[in-house]
């Protein structure tokens, strides 16, 4: 599928055709189509919203154009070899060693979610939930965030944040 029109003015025909089609794919695509996850530029795919106001979203705030596998909205996994964290840099390090360096972290501390793609897709859906049942402001990805956030604006421990 043609994905030029992303990096289009948001006021062209190519961009308004884009759009449409995306959604066309996104729709045709999905088990769901009550809500898809919206690519703007504010919401990432972490939002669920309906068709109309992904439109809106999408012309307002633009799409995330580093969107390129449309992986969310139907379109398959593609593994490429960029991707993979053992991708060794022109340096010799590692594309996310100065992360683990920065904070003490190995190997082991990043997980292990396996080769299959879903799997991981399943632990970001889980972030999707509500805190509790009929909370409509937090999901469980949101509050987790904004409890990180508040530990380091204010420099708290790991024992007082516990």
């Amino acid at each position: 599928m043609d994905k030029s029109w992303m990096h289009s003015d948001r006021r062209s025909k190519a961009y308004e055709f884009g759009v449409e089609a995306f959604l066309n794919f996104a729709v045709e695509n999905l088990l769901t189509t009550t809500h898809i996850r919206c690519p703007c530029v504010k919401c990432v795919n972490l939002k669920l919203f309906g068709v109309g106001i992904i439109r809106d979203h999408v012309y307002f705030n633009g799409i995330d154009q580093s969107y390129k596998n449309w992986t969310f909205h139907g379109e398959p996994w593609e593994a490429t070899t960029n991707a993979s964290r053992n991708v060794e840099e022109d340096d010799g390090h590692s594309r996310y060693s100065f992360v683990s360096e920065e904070i003490d972290m190995d190997d082991n501390d990043f997980g292990d979610f396996g080769s299959d793609p879903y799997e991981f897709a399943n632990v970001i859906g889980d972030g999707d939930q509500p805190v509790y049942p009929g909370c409509r402001k937090y999901t469980k990805l949101s509050a987790l965030v904004k409890l990180y956030n508040l530990k380091a604006k204010h420099g708290m421990s790991d024992v007082c944040f516990t």
